[in-house]
């Protein structure tokens, strides 16, 4: 079977989404609206491009030689609302040895969709988790959504044995917050199978999309966090026991 997808955007020699450089497919649709997103043109379903996983592999064989310590990132978007798609395509990355990363907020992560996620991890993808928020009000203020199905599908991971990376957006006023971050900071510190942590510092190169597609956005007048508040917003979550 070949699946296919909609995308907005692929990113062929992407350097942040996953160990080194990868071919980075964004993946169209995302039932979370975050206030910090900067693709909020991924949000609608509705995309006038399509991709197969055929032709995922076949872009990434083209340029195989640039992409000897990296592989293939499913970003979004959530990637993982095209189950299809994704189950191929980390099926096809195993069988031709090629690294697949996949980015996700676990939104779609429950127990209706368990044995998804039973028959995904077969095939031993590099999962990229987001943790939108650690506290669960502030969460919903956050993405609109109240589950915090992302922890959920941490624990998942945990319990199969899978290698993944976490990823935390740090937004002045909103998730930077030091109770919050030793919060954070006791749930990774018992984790056996996370192997990297990345704080993103929140930028604004997303707002003009914003105001092209005429959405509202909370964060106008947010300025990114320094450099001092990356730094200790880390050290809060790495350093705290």
């Amino acid at each position: 079977m070949i699946a296919s997808a909609p995308y907005f955007k692929i990113e062929s020699f992407g350097a942040v989404d996953g160990p080194g450089i990868r071919l980075v497919v964004f993946l169209q649709g995302c039932p979370l609206r975050c206030i910090y997103c900067h693709n909020p043109e991924s949000w609608t379903i509705n995309s006038k491009l399509s991709i197969t996983t055929e032709e995922v592999i076949n872009k990434f064989k083209r340029n195989r030689n640039y992409y000897r310590n990296g592989g293939i990132t499913l970003s979004g978007g959530e990637p993982l609302i095209h189950r299809d798609f994704c189950l191929e395509l980390a099926r096809m990355c195993l069988d031709e040895g090629i690294s697949l990363a996949l980015d996700t907020s676990g939104v779609n992560f429950n127990r209706a969709n368990i044995n998804y996620f039973q028959q995904l991890v077969k095939y031993k993808p590099l999962w990229i988790v987001d943790i939108k928020h650690i506290n669960p009000k502030k969460h919903k203020l956050i993405t609109g959504v109240a589950n915090q199905n992302e922890l959920l599908l941490i624990k998942f991971l945990e319990k199969n044995k899978q290698k993944y990376w976490i990823r935390q957006v740090l937004v002045p006023g909103y998730t930077d917050d030091s109770k919050d971050l030793k919060q954070l900071s006791k749930f990774i510190n018992n984790l056996k199978y996370m192997t990297n942590f990345e704080i993103l510092p929140y930028h604004k190169l997303g707002l003009a999309k914003y105001r092209d597609l005429k959405i509202s956005n909370l964060l106008v007048k947010i300025n990114e966090p320094t450099k001092l508040a990356i730094k200790k917003a880390k050290q809060l979550i790495i350093g705290f026991k």
